[in-house]
């Protein structure tokens, strides 16, 4: 009896494990053909746009670490950052890949520094390849400092990139990926206690197939800003790290002091002195 229970026991437990192992698997499989994906057209334009926002935005962030979660092909998103420091975390990172980086391969369900140790955090699109979404996000908040920020960058399912996901029968990257709702990612944050400080929108061009047809298109994207600014390709989620105040605790007598005669200090009391000659 005892025997069979730990059986049991012992083939759910590797069952598990095995089931979590093909899982990971999966989705870094799908983030390294990501990163594949950036280094060709469309996944370049989709660069070029984020880095272009970005390139504005970073400037305003001052501190001494920042951090990027996701591939090497993203590591130019940090090109205008002001920070000294400067990481790339991911998992299957290559010596060739990141030889000019500083870089810190590992596992995404548990990141492995230190919790409150970061001025900013860049989480761009890597949320959409994993199994367990919040649960990187959630690791992504636990190291930011107390007014530190957060960047989410992904795809807007409301968009005409999110038209084409759902719409067509193309199985690769990126339209295999999980398109998640900017009302999540926030719901996700104010979670963590984070407050949304901006959100923004870019990438108003369609998906084409063909480059020079992109470029010739860019007219749109100041189109898009005036006029349809909801239905950008990329929304860029920027939010801050609440500080929870130290509130002061009075303290209560529990005891009755009625009936107890304290004594004063520093008060002169009246005394009798009876002197007999």
């Amino acid at each position: 009896m005892v025997l069979g229970n730990w059986l049991r026991s012992s083939y759910s437990k590797h069952t598990l494990a095995g089931r979590k192992g093909r899982i990971l698997a999966k989705a870094y499989r799908k983030i390294q053909k990501w990163d594949q994906w950036l280094e060709q057209f469309p996944g370049r334009g989709v660069l070029a746009a984020e880095s272009q926002f970005l390139h504005h935005l970073l400037s305003q962030f001052y501190g001494n670490q920042t951090l990027l979660i996701g591939t090497p092909h993203q590591y130019t998103l940090l090109k205008s950052s002001i920070m000294p420091n400067q990481l790339l975390l991911g998992p299957l990172l290559t010596h060739n890949s990141v030889k000019h980086h500083r870089s810190i391969e590992s596992e995404l369900h548990d990141l492995p520094i230190a919790s409150g140790s970061l001025d900013l955090v860049l989480v761009p699109h890597i949320l959409e390849y994993l199994d367990n979404p919040q649960q990187l996000l959630s690791e992504a908040c636990r190291i930011v400092k107390p007014e530190g920020h957060i960047i989410v960058c992904g795809f807007n399912p409301y968009s005409l990139w999110g038209i084409k996901k759902w719409f067509s029968r193309d199985t690769d990257i990126p339209w295999t990926g999980s398109f998640i709702q900017p009302s999540t990612i926030k719901k996700w944050l104010q979670l963590a206690d984070f407050k949304l400080v901006t959100q923004s929108m870019v990438l108003f061009r369609p998906p084409v197939q063909k480059e020079t047809t992109f470029k010739k298109l860019k007219f749109l994207e100041w189109l898009g800003r005036k006029c349809f600014r909801p239905f950008g390709g990329v929304y860029i989620l920027v939010a801050q790290a609440k500080v929870v105040p130290l509130t002061p605790i009075k303290l209560r007598w529990k005891q009755q002091l009625s009936g107890m005669r304290l004594p004063t200090i520093g008060v002169p009391r009246p005394t009798l002195r009876n002197s007999r000659r």
